[in-house]
């Protein structure tokens, strides 16, 4: 069995070989043609320059035209189809959209609990600061309407 599909491929690959051969053969033939007529028209003298052909843009640009009318009255003769739509995902691009945007989600996300804990910070150092203010206050104003004796005993208190 081994045997059989080893001859098979080798008989393939034989015959690939010799086509390949064959092919460059044919080429080596059609190189020498054109090498030979190189050389015949290198060493003939030239008598006038060579003419370069002529083209006739203006026909070509007629068809061009004429076609170019065929496929725009093709194109206004199909019914046209206007849809409003919503996109909350985009439909191309994908990857980089996603890329953007739970980047910016992300980082916004942390600025939000920055945020959030700076206003729950200042607001209790502001809660505190007001209620220090409003007893000092009243300590102050207690103290300058007591007497001296009371002033001493609160001014003791006010050291420890």
């Amino acid at each position: 069995m081994d045997h059989e599909i080893i001859e098979t491929v080798l008989t393939e690959i034989l015959e690939e070989i010799r086509l390949s051969n064959k092919l460059l053969w044919e080429y080596n033939q059609a190189l020498q043609s054109n090498a030979l007529e190189l050389s015949r028209v290198a060493n003939q003298p030239m008598a006038q320059p060579i003419k370069t052909p002529s083209i006739d843009t203006g026909k070509l640009e007629r068809i061009i035209d004429n076609k170019l009318e065929q496929f725009s009255s093709k194109l206004d003769g199909l019914p046209r189809k206007h849809s409003f739509r919503i996109l909350l995902f985009p439909e191309h691009s994908t990857r980089e959209y996603y890329k953007i945007v739970f980047g910016r989600i992300i980082f916004w996300l942390v600025m939000l609990c920055i945020a959030k804990f700076a206003f729950v910070l200042g607001d209790k150092w502001i809660t505190e600061h007001y209620k220090n203010r409003k007893y000092q206050n009243a300590w102050e104003t207690l103290y300058n309407s007591v007497d001296k004796r009371s002033q001493k005993k609160m001014q003791r208190i006010m050291d420890q």
